[in-house]
């Protein structure tokens, strides 16, 4: 049985509602290691980690995702409208530039409380759009995740 498989079938308590975007960071962050992990660093793709995340492939790391997938977000239409233009055809400092933008947008949602009367989904998709950009980021320029795939930092 391969490590989806049983990250799928654990009985793991639901995601935590409400909970702050560090917690949901660390959730992420679990979620598509293994994903990475079980299909190999090479075949994994934003695109296939974000459909397999929203189709249930996986469980939800994040109340956010489990909303959206409630909500019967499509998704190949979430990673074409929220992830593509945030980081297809981008270079490094366009998709940093846009994760800072999506970070700010978080904190103040969080500052504001009750996630600032924003629909629901609308919130969990920025939520959502801005932990997969920054997990996506970290693999893609992260010194540590680059050095233990032992790739050169500098390639």
């Amino acid at each position: 049985m391969g490590l989806l498989d049983r990250l799928s079938r654990r009985q793991a308590r639901p995601p935590e509602a409400n909970a702050s975007l560090a917690a949901d960071a660390r959730s992420m962050r679990d979620a598509l290691d293994a994903l990475r992990h079980e299909v190999g660093a090479t075949h994994v793709t934003l695109r296939g980690a974000v459909g397999d995340m929203l189709e249930g492939e996986i469980e939800a790391p994040t109340a956010d995702v489990a909303t959206l997938r409630d909500r019967g977000t499509d998704a190949q239409d979430f990673y074409t409208r929220e992830i593509a233009p945030s980081w297809d055809d981008l270079n490094e400092a366009q998709r940093a530039a846009r994760l800072d933008g999506f970070l700010e947008m978080c904190a103040l949602l969080e500052d504001a409380g009750d996630l600032a009367g924003l629909p629901e989904d609308m919130a969990a998709a920025v939520r959502t759009k801005t932990l997969v950009l920054a997990w996506a980021f970290d693999e893609t320029y992260g010194y540590l995740s680059r050095l233990a795939r032992d790739e050169s930092p500098a390639g």
